[in-house]
């Protein structure tokens, strides 16, 4: 029983050590994608060669790794997959914005598990709704994964077979501390709103649980992700919280869906501590089945 987290090959690739803590704990199944959204909003270049380089060295240690795709690009999406085919990979297919139902179809002739791009698109969010339908029509009950697209309503409706997620990373991007309460419900807090958090029974009960007090509560400095005032590690609250919160709600969607959402991590040596305590904290609790596809 093992906890899904993806790892773009666009970070992997310069930080193969932190890679490895990662391949190597039992208590995580990786997922690497090709890195193309990532290198598309950066403007850096992904190229093959390298990429199967990678999965030379590593692919007998991840769960599944998706072909090189071309944000926007069918044609040379195409002819990546062709490519690693033709050198005895067998990637994830990726169907991109652009495809239609005949190229859903013939991906799965090369994999029985497909991978569905154009659902978050750079700079623009989550695709419409209409779109995400027309895909999970195309695909008639076949597994399939979710590239960056984890809205709870529409899982319930469609209930792929994986998604992921990088949204856990919230409080280190914007200082946001996510509390999960359970059964799909959130609550959002900043620092300001540190006396909202001292008035909400069920928050508090949560932080107690992980071992916060309410003089931590108040303490900006347990918010912060730089390292000061004595607050290394798991004593930043907004980060341990968030981290605690997405591992536990995937483990519910799992539970309540059958969806396994892959957490996304750039690998960031804070970011994989938060990830991998929270992991650990609720191992004995993985009720996983094994990822068979």
């Amino acid at each position: 029983m093992k906890f899904p987290v993806l790892v773009s090959y666009a970070y992997a690739r310069n930080a193969t050590d932190e890679f490895s803590i990662l391949a190597n704990d039992d208590n995580i199944e990786l997922l690497l994608d090709s890195g193309a959204f990532t290198a598309k909003n950066s403007g850096e270049v992904i190229r093959l060669d390298d990429y199967c380089g990678f999965l030379d060295d590593w692919g007998d240690k991840i769960f599944r790794y998706l072909a090189l795709d071309v944000v926007g690009d069918p044609k040379a999406t195409d002819a990546n997959l062709k490519q690693m085919l033709s050198r005895g990979y067998n990637p994830v297919p990726v169907h991109v914005l652009g495809d239609d139902q005949r190229r859903m179809d013939e991906l799965f002739e090369y994999s029985d598990y497909v991978a569905l791009a154009g659902l978050r698109r750079p700079h623009k969010g989550g695709a419409p709704k209409e779109y995400v339908a027309a895909k999970m029509k195309w695909a008639a009950g076949r597994n399939v994964h979710w590239l960056g697209y984890v809205r709870e309503p529409m899982i319930a409706a469609f209930r792929p077979f994986s998604c992921d997620s990088a949204s856990w990373m919230s409080a280190a991007l914007y200082g946001r501390m996510d509390v999960y309460l359970g059964m799909g419900k959130w609550k959002a807090y900043t620092f300001k709103d540190r006396a909202k958090v001292l008035r909400c029974r069920e928050t508090m009960t949560m932080l107690s649980s992980l071992g916060y007090t309410p003089k931590q509560v108040m303490d900006e400095n347990c918010w912060r992700r730089a390292k000061k005032h004595g607050y290394v590690g798991m004593d930043y609250m907004s980060f341990a919280v968030s981290s605690d919160g997405w591992v536990r709600y995937c483990m519910d969607i799992m539970r309540r869906y059958g969806t396994r959402v892959f957490l996304a991590t750039t690998m960031v040596e804070q970011d994989m501590e938060h990830l991998k305590g929270s992991i650990d904290r609720h191992a004995n609790k993985l009720n996983l089945d094994t990822l068979t596809v």
